[in-house]
């Protein structure tokens, strides 16, 4: 949400042990089912990572079955040079160390540079606890706006409203940029637009000062609008959870064509599915309309609408939708 992937060919290093699921012995697991963060995950399950993955968990396992050893004892340098030879793994992988936790002196040098086009980010964020600190001081010491709003930026993505004065003037003094429409398959790159990410980085601070400004926004958006942009309000405004954001929520969900998506009998589903198997609008729609209202059920609802959108798709044929709803509700 701050910094979004491009296209880049990337190399990833996968420990052994998230082959390894917790509290469970003599089982190895590939592709989705290893542990990783999910915005780790879309580097590690394409075709020839899953390859890779289930072939060294065939010899992991085949190592276990011929020494009487359980798959958490095995000689992991011994597995690792095997993939060498063979040329699954680079030859440096014998000599490498674990590298976390960072050194503070790491982090410091990732807050240094992370202002130019989030260089470094993602040291910063495997180690939120000894950054943040470290970004507070590097925001209040900014030079130019440009670098005191990219800390505030991360620092409101962290959930620290250090930053929430520029974070206000930023979304205040921007006009809608181009968002982003569900896409299913061949999707690469950003998923919301940068305005975007700084009204769900605003709502995060969970500061006061951050209503306004994104009620602003919520007022100018409609059936046209993008769904990135109904979701970051939406996320934003959940977030902050003011119950002075629901009568706003419910008359964005009253404007015309964003209500009324959600497919509870078969005959219902077939009129609003296009013939196009690969139309995404149909899904577009539906999800901005459940978002919206599960921001309104958490912000305190407004005369029953976001508890009747949930219990319409609570009761929807397709099962994510219901599954969700039915989440939302319980809570």
């Amino acid at each position: 949400m701050i910094k979004p992937p491009d296209r880049e060919e990337i190399f990833v290093d996968v420990p052994y042990r998230c082959l390894l699921p917790k509290g469970l012995d003599g089982i190895l697991v590939t592709g989705l089912g290893v542990s990783a963060h999910r915005d780790a995950m879309p580097v590690i399950r394409m075709q020839p990572d899953i390859q890779n993955q289930g072939y060294a968990a065939g010899v992991a396992a085949a190592m276990a079955a011929e020494s009487g050893q359980s798959v958490r004892e095995i000689d992991i340098k011994e597995l690792q040079r095997y993939l060498v030879e063979k040329g699954n793994l680079p030859e440096r992988v014998l000599t490498d160390v674990d590298s976390f936790p960072l050194s503070e002196e790491k982090i410091e040098e990732a807050v240094d540079r992370v202002a130019s086009n989030y260089e470094g980010l993602e040291i910063i964020l495997t180690q939120p606890e000894v950054a943040v600190p470290l970004l507070k001081k590097a925001y209040h010491e900014a030079q130019t706006q440009t670098h005191q709003i990219a800390y505030a930026h991360i620092l409101g993505m962290l959930g620290d409203p250090a930053g929430v004065g520029s974070l206000v003037r930023a979304v205040q003094s921007r006009d809608w940029d181009k968002g982003w429409n569900f896409t299913g398959m061949g999707q690469f790159g950003a998923s919301l637009s940068e305005l975007d990410s700084l009204i769900v980085a605003l709502g995060r601070t969970r500061d006061k000062k951050a209503l306004e400004p994104i009620l602003e926004k919520v007022e100018q958006i409609d059936a046209e609008s993008a769904f990135s942009h109904c979701r970051a309000v939406a996320m934003a405004l959940e977030s902050l959870g003011e119950t002075k954001a629901a009568e706003p929520l419910a008359r964005l969900l009253a404007k015309p064509g964003i209500r009324g998506h959600a497919f509870t009998d078969i005959n219902q589903a077939r009129q609003g599915t296009p013939d196009n198997p690969v139309d995404n609008t149909t899904r577009n729609k539906s999800l901005r309309e459940l978002i919206l209202a599960r921001a309104l059920y958490r912000c305190g609802d407004y005369n029953g609408i976001g508890e009747s959108i949930l219990n319409q798709y609570a009761n929807d044929l397709r099962a994510h939708y219901a599954r969700h709803a039915s989440a939302i509700l319980k809570k």
